[in-house]
């Protein structure tokens, strides 16, 4: 009695429309450089060209694939040129080989691939950086603050007198936001200058005239202190958004999660009073944060 042999099994899928290789099953969408830089090199000009593209490879187990493409061809009863979908004929089989071992390639190194991604955002974010806009200001006011929290240590060093005057360049520093310039225009905001450059320069070209007591001593240092912190500026970026984006969700799920167990105890469904104190001060922590986080990412999209 004759045994029919096992079907052939989808091994490996290209699916160039939504740039995404799938492997014994398993999906995983191709890194932008690598399917510009690599991917399209190798399927010119024999798999994808202009006018006759690739639009899905499949390989089998046992050998065999089937490609879809889609040519430019004039239609000669419109007398127009459109776009057709057709099967393409085989290629000689070592051909396709190559393309099946080049996608399985690429399959694994899209892991490594996905870091170096990380990278080149990080560039591009770095590189965007270039205007002074109210986010920039308010981070590097917030970076200049973040630089001076040493300051206020009881154990800090300094002298009282030194310390006043960081005590009210901090002052300074937060009030910045609520000035005409930074309402009106953004470049132009000043910011006081720091003790240090009072005490080591100005001091000493302009003697007896107090610390943050004219407006000379407020400079529009907006474009400098964005080319200074601008590195600082995209890692912040890029690590905000990354963390929101892995955190935020789990938040919400633990605070649903409170609710739930809170609610299924309760005699009347429709209460939301904790039953005990650790509850209550559980569910105003996870309010608060979800109120700050929200009102952040609210703040930055308008901004």
């Amino acid at each position: 009695m004759a045994i029919n042999a096992d079907p052939p099994v989808l091994q490996i899928e290209l699916d160039t429309i939504a740039q995404e290789i799938s492997y014994n099953g398993t999906p995983k969408v191709i890194p932008e450089s690598y399917w510009k830089d690599t991917l399209s090199t190798f399927l010119y000009p024999l798999w994808d060209s202009d006018k006759d593209k690739l639009i899905s490879f499949h390989w089998y187990t046992n050998g065999t694939y089937h490609a879809k493409r889609r040519k430019f061809l004039k239609n000669f009863k419109t007398d127009a040129f459109e776009w057709k979908d057709y099967e393409m004929e085989q290629a000689d089989i070592p051909e396709a080989t190559q393309l099946k071992d080049k996608l399985i390639e690429a399959f694994y190194l899209i892991d490594s691939l996905e870091n170096e991604d990380y990278q080149k955002e990080l560039g591009r974010l770095y590189a965007k950086q270039r205007i002074v806009t109210p986010f920039s200001v308010r981070l590097a006011r917030n970076f200049l603050l973040s630089e001076t929290d040493w300051v206020m240590v009881t154990d800090s060093p300094l002298d009282a007198d030194t310390k006043a005057k960081y005590t009210l360049y901090r002052q300074k520093l937060r009030e910045l936001t609520g000035t005409a310039e930074f309402a009106t225009e953004v470049e132009n905001t000043k910011f006081p200058i720091s003790p240090d450059f009072y005490t080591e320069v100005w001091s000493k070209d302009f003697p007896g005239i107090d610390y943050l007591t004219t407006p000379e001593q407020f400079l529009p240092l907006g474009k400098h202190y964005l080319k200074a912190f601008r590195e600082k500026i995209s890692y912040y970026l890029l690590q905000k958004s990354l963390t929101e984006t892995a955190y935020f969700p789990q938040l919400l799920l633990e605070y649903e999660n409170v609710r739930a167990a809170q609610l299924a105890a309760d005699e009347t469904p429709t209460a939301y009073e904790f039953a005990n104190s650790e509850n209550s001060a559980k569910k105003d922590w996870l309010d608060k944060i979800i109120i700050e986080a929200q009102a952040e990412l609210d703040a930055l999209g308008g901004s």
